[in-house]
């Protein structure tokens, strides 16, 4: 059987089981404990394009950070013979090779080190086989792929030992095509909850992508090392999955307050108060939720697109550590699924841009003497790529009825 047909006959085969759930539960406790203002987050008639102005001030934060990294990443390779040949041009030894392998991992190029590589490979292992652990966990807590989503006693059962079957296939390395194509059968099923509980389940689909392109004796292969096709899928998938939770958060506006009404800590976050800088303290919490989403957005995009993935990366790597192991505990736990998945893309050496059609435009006019040309043909890209990923959807996002929620 074709690995390709095996997404869609898993599928087939769990959508026969009866509803695992009633409702859909998030498993940190996120009730609403103060009101909130809500017409921060709906049409403001006196406002520029009707966005409130906190909330613009935000986007507009966004934008800037998004176009700056933009710009500087088209001009990586320019700054870096720069930085190479005027500014560290006298330093020799240990010092010219250490930052030479930083600029390296900073700007995506492969960093050729010893320790850099063996951290690759675990990462690639831990990836592989965490998804397991969030499986196990979730079996002996009663649920469906991570604790959020609750299981139906009377199909408990069989569902806790699928669970239990598909980790046993991940820890062992067993037929990873048919482990890739139950993972993605999994989350088609978790439709049933509502197309919110799927997007926040499309992180998880990002291990099907490697299981579902290694070999079927896979167990009989040491797989330390994702191809630049299986690493550009993950970074892919990983990626929008981010970008779209961050959009959930200012849609489910509701749910993201309470959280961090029963989990203040998680507002004093640097990075947070970074985007949310200058904004009026009487809508904290209005601001914080905006700051938190397009910070996600943001590091989302980032990933998805191959934009200084590893700089990224290492910020994501770090708030989801400190929301495991400081601000929730247990009950984060399925963290260490995106933490693998990202450790593993941030220690990889085949990383690609999707934007490399606008690099090499800029670098033929480079080549061509055409310095004007090369200069406008960034801004513009970067401006228009900029303000459809940030204001576009800031806009939209102020039309939309939430009353159903």
């Amino acid at each position: 059987m074709r690995p390709s047909r095996l997404p869609f006959i898993s599928a087939t085969v769990l959508a026969l089981f009866p509803a695992a759930v009633y409702a859909h539960e998030r498993f940190v406790r996120h009730d609403l404990k103060f009101p909130l203002h809500e017409a921060y987050f709906g049409r403001n008639p006196g406002a520029f394009l009707g966005i409130q102005p906190d909330m613009m001030r935000i986007a507009t934060i966004s934008f800037l950070v998004l176009t700056a990294f933009l710009i500087i990443f088209f001009f990586r390779q320019d700054l870096d013979v720069f930085i190479s040949h005027r500014v560290l041009a006298k330093l020799r030894g240990p010092a010219q090779r250490g930052l030479h392998h930083l600029a390296n991992f900073l700007t995506d190029e492969p960093v050729r080190l010893p320790w850099f590589h063996a951290i690759g490979e675990w990462a690639v292992v831990l990836f592989l086989r965490s998804p397991a652990l969030v499986l196990m966990y979730s079996a002996t807590n009663d649920s469906l792929v991570m604790p959020s989503y609750p299981l139906e006693p009377t199909s408990a059962y069989f569902f806790k030992f699928f669970q239990v079957f598909l980790a046993i296939l991940m820890l062992t390395q067993t037929a990873l095509p048919l482990a890739g194509a139950l993972v993605i059968g999994t989350w088609i099923y978790l439709w049933r909850w509502g197309w919110m509980v799927a997007a926040d389940a499309i992180p998880v689909v990002t291990v099907a992508v490697l299981y579902i392109t290694s070999p079927w004796q896979s167990y009989k292969i040491a797989i330390t090392e994702m191809t630049e096709t299986q690493l550009r899928w993950v970074r892919l998938v990983l990626g929008f999955g981010f970008f779209a939770l961050g959009w959930l958060k200012i849609y489910n506006y509701h749910l993201t307050a309470g959280v961090a009404d029963n989990y203040p800590s998680v507002m004093d976050d640097p990075m947070i108060g970074f985007f949310a800088m200058g904004t009026n303290p009487v809508f904290r919490r209005e601001n914080w939720i905006i700051a938190f989403a397009l910070a996600e957005v943001l590091s989302g995009f980032m990933l998805m697109m191959g934009i200084f993935t590893r700089v990224w990366g290492t910020l994501m790597l770090w708030v989801f550590t400190k929301l495991m192991l400081v601000d929730f505990g247990w009950d984060e736990i399925p963290h260490i699924y995106p933490i693998a998945a990202t450790l593993a893309v941030v220690f990889s050496n085949k990383a690609r841009s999707e934007f490399s059609i606008i690099e090499e435009i800029q670098r033929k006019a480079g080549r061509e003497g055409r310095s004007v040309f090369r200069l406008a043909s960034v801004l513009v890209a970067s401006l228009a790529i900029s303000v459809v990923a940030v204001y576009m959807l800031v806009y939209a996002f102020t039309f939309i009825n939430r009353t159903n929620l």
